[in-house]
């Protein structure tokens, strides 16, 4: 069975530009009406990590999302749009979200609904999963006939990358995310629970927005970078097989996601066709990843002792921090602390590096550090 995944070039986000672009990446699968039929519900599950604007790279550009919108249209489909920021997300803060990444007025234009994935939820089954034989959604999954994922092509330092299969768990509602965090502390097992959710989460299509990548201390921290492509897919993984791929990875194997999908044999690399443009025309080389973990080339007999130095560690840059203290009320273990001059720290040995604390930080105040150490490990 091969999976077709599309790559087109994008310079811009001149509307007429990403239309073009966008129009010609959906040709290349069949059209828009392969995917979405007259009368049809659309949901466009958009990445709004948090109140960020477009410029930051954090967000799922607005205008790709107004491009989308327009091409469902054109075929007669009803749209809407959302998604679940991660952390406590209130009504307000998610009207806030919607707003500073001018998907609001993406609404106002279009006419175009802008949802909340906290209500209600629903449960999902996956028998065949490894971890997780269910999950709890938000209801919305159930209520469209459609489903379009539009992630944002970032570094992530538990995933690497974040992108087509990442993009799935803003289908869980609000602090829920967070309980998986807390049990599942370490990067192979929560690259598990994620193919176990995107195997029995209902996606139609993946439009990835490569046009200005993140690179670096991402997803909400790092340094916006020009790829200057969109990708499109039926098949979340294949996506991410692509993706990683466009940014200098030679080994897409060292996407943990990526790797637990072949070893669980529900995805073969070979499987591949990509449509349009060559990978290797638009490859960034020297895109700045997040290092790879050194653990499995050090010893089990040391790796017990050794593990607190190697894992990477949140830091806060003190000139960033706005002493909001959103990483207070984001860490799931309660491992970050006020002090009596106002300043927040971390209590290290109850850390469990799922770095919500990072991804969270409306200031970009938080960055991961490695130990000196890692460099004798990692070549």
């Amino acid at each position: 069975m091969f999976h077709r995944v599309a790559l087109v070039r994008c310079e811009s986000y001149e509307f007429g530009v990403l239309k073009g672009s966008l129009r010609k990446l959906l040709e290349l699968l069949g059209g828009a009406s392969q995917f979405v039929r007259e009368g049809e519900k659309v949901l466009l599950k958009i990445n709004l990590l948090s109140a960020r604007t477009p410029e930051e790279a954090v967000t799922t550009h607005p205008n790709l999302v107004e491009a989308l919108v327009e091409l469902i249209k054109e075929v007669g489909g009803i749209p809407a749009i959302g998604d679940s920021p991660g952390g406590m997300t209130s009504v307000v803060g998610l009207a806030k979200a919607y707003r500073i990444s001018q998907l609001e007025e993406v609404s106002r234009k279009t006419g175009v609904p802008l949802l909340s994935f906290e209500e209600d939820a629903i449960e999902v089954e996956n028998r065949e999963g490894f971890l997780y034989k269910k999950f709890t959604v938000t209801r919305r999954m159930k209520e469209f006939d459609v489903i379009i994922s539009l992630p944002k092509l970032k570094t992530h330092p538990l995933t690497y990358l974040t992108a087509g299969v990442k993009n799935s768990f803003g289908f869980i509602p609000g602090l829920r995310k967070s309980e998986f965090h807390l049990k599942l502390p370490e990067r192979d097992s929560f690259s598990q629970m994620l193919i176990d959710l995107v195997s029995c989460t209902k996606i139609d299509l993946v439009i990835l927005d490569g046009v200005v990548a993140m690179e670096g201390n991402g997803p909400s921290s790092g340094i916006p970078r020009k790829v200057g492509a969109l990708l499109a897919s039926g098949n979340p993984i294949a996506l991410d097989f692509v993706a990683c791929q466009l940014i200098g990875y030679e080994n897409p194997l060292d996407i943990p996601t990526n790797r637990i999908a072949v070893e669980r044999g529900i995805f073969f690399p070979e499987d591949i066709d990509v449509l349009g443009e060559r990978v290797e025309d638009l490859q960034v080389r020297d895109f700045k990843r997040y290092p790879q973990d050194v653990s499995q080339k050090i010893p089990k007999i040391l790796l017990k002792w050794l593990k607190g130095f190697i894992s990477p560690k949140p830091k806060i840059l003190r000139k960033l921090c706005s002493h909001c203290y959103s990483c207070l009320e984001n860490c799931p273990v309660g491992s970050i602390d006020k002090r009596r001059d106002g300043e927040v720290s971390f209590r290290y040995p109850e850390c469990i590096r799922c770095f919500c604390c990072q991804e969270l930080c409306p200031q970009g105040a938080i960055i991961s550090k490695r130990n000196w150490l890692v460099r004798l490990f990692a070549s």
